[in-house]
């Protein structure tokens, strides 16, 4: 199994409360699965390209992974692509799954202001730190950094079918 690191994260905003899929149990736990899974920067698997906000999957894995059925995932697939939440795109052993609005939900630069001024500035609050904070906030942008580059570096390393299998994006 993929590990993952205390720096990796998605955002979800509490207008999701009012999605019309969020009483949909199903449909829920598979399109947040889906956020989750999604690749934060554009790569290449197998010699198929996917892009920021895509995953390569298969049914019996997203089955697997979120503890729903075959026919439950199909069904939350389809209620997805209704909407326009994701597109599926089908090859013979594997799906190409995008997050359609991915960037809106992930987009480092929608932080807002709105606890200050009662208005949504879409500026980030971090300059509004007192004077004695900013060097703080400079090395914790120094080892994000790091640690990006870090996940760069792993992430350029071939994959294996042995741990593509494992990792549930064969069969």
């Amino acid at each position: 199994m993929w590990e993952y690191s205390n720096t990796e994260y998605v955002k979800l905003f509490r207008k999701m409360l009012n999605w019309e899929w969020y009483t949909d149990i199903n449909t829920k736990v598979l399109f947040l699965h889906c956020l989750l899974k999604a690749n934060w920067k554009d790569g290449a698997w197998h010699g198929h390209t996917y892009k920021r906000g895509q995953f390569i999957t298969s049914l019996p894995s997203l089955s697997k992974e979120t503890g729903l059925s075959i026919q439950q995932v199909r069904t939350a697939l389809n209620h997805l692509k209704s909407t326009g939440e994701l597109t599926v795109k089908n090859y013979s052993k594997f799906r190409v799954i995008t997050v359609v609005s991915y960037d809106s939900f992930q987009d480092a630069n929608r932080q807002t202001n709105s606890k200050s001024t009662g208005k949504s500035t879409g500026k980030s609050t971090v300059k509004q730190q007192a004077t004695n904070r900013q060097p703080t906030a400079d090395i914790r942008t120094y080892k994000n950094s790091k640690n990006i580059k870090n996940i760069e570096e792993e992430s350029e390393q071939e994959i294996s079918d042995e741990q593509a299998r494992e990792w549930g994006w064969i069969d």
